[in-house]
């Protein structure tokens, strides 16, 4: 009577296992990515809604406002080196410990409210004028929003036109 031996080789389980490490490397690596994606598109949105409420904020206010003055140049509304007007929104220390990144560094929600980074961003708000733009006695509002991620400058802009009434 003649024995079967069963069973895998060496070599058998040898590939296998570098199978199954290249394909955890590969999804390790897809949520590094995923992970980084979420991060800017969070970034992108919260851009994109301060942008719209500081074009709402100005469309609210009176057509010769203080913050709706041209510096004269009419071609500058896509500029952020030489804007007409310029605000930074820095972090908050929402925990009052005297740090404003404590939380991103140490991934730690330090104040117990659920969030991890919200003490990060600092977004620089630009506002840029053009006197009687597209036609007289109109505005064109160019509001741009912009911030470092990973070292690199990201902006959002939107413009909108105001009318004399």
């Amino acid at each position: 009577m003649e024995i079967k031996e069963s069973g895998f080789t060496y070599t058998e389980i040898l590939v296998a296992l570098i199978i199954v490490v290249i394909g955890f490397i590969l999804v390790f690596n897809m949520s590094i990515i995923a992970v980084s994606t979420g991060n800017l598109n969070k970034d992108v949105l919260s851009a994109k809604e301060l942008v719209a409420t500081v074009l709402d904020s100005l469309q609210g206010l009176p057509f010769n406002d203080s913050l709706l003055t041209d510096d004269g140049d009419t071609n500058d509304l896509n500029n952020i080196t030489n804007p007409d007007h310029i605000y930074q929104l820095t972090g908050r220390d929402d925990d009052r410990d005297g740090r404003i990144d404590e939380e991103i560094l140490n991934r730690i929600d330090d104040d117990n409210d659920g969030l991890i980074d919200e003490d990060l961003k600092t977004f620089s708000v630009v506002i840029n004028i053009a006197n009687n733009r597209p036609v007289i006695d109109t505005k064109t509002i160019s509001v741009i929003v912009y911030w470092k991620y990973k070292g690199v400058i990201k902006r959002v802009e939107m413009e909108t036109i105001k009318r004399k009434l």
